[in-house]
């Protein structure tokens, strides 16, 4: 009988304690890290999906801008400003002018 009491006696060892007491610990603090690094990951995402939208919406911007380029590079619009800021006329045109405006 004296063999089974020691038996008993070794599974509470201050050793056996503080390994147990260690993993737990352990796995607390395994687990508040993962928690941490997923939330750090969402709120990545967020911020690339707003940053996506923001390039979206300047590739939009920069897109208009080039077709208001091609607009003022055209013939139709140059021909637009010489008539209306110039007076300027094509040959064989007459020119008309409105004295009561």
């Amino acid at each position: 009988m004296a063999k089974k009491e020691s038996k008993k006696n070794k599974g509470t060892r201050p050793s056996s304690v503080f390994l147990r007491v260690f993993m737990a610990l352990f796995i607390c603090t395994v687990v508040v890290g993962v928690g941490n690094q997923v939330n750090r990951y969402q709120e990545l995402l967020e911020e690339k999906a707003a940053l996506q939208n923001e390039i979206d919406a300047e590739q939009e911007r920069k897109m208009e801008f080039e077709k208001r380029q091609d607009y003022y590079n055209s013939d139709v619009y140059i021909e637009q400003m010489a008539r209306e800021y110039l007076g300027m006329v094509k040959p064989n045109e007459v020119l008309y002018i409105n004295r009561s405006e």
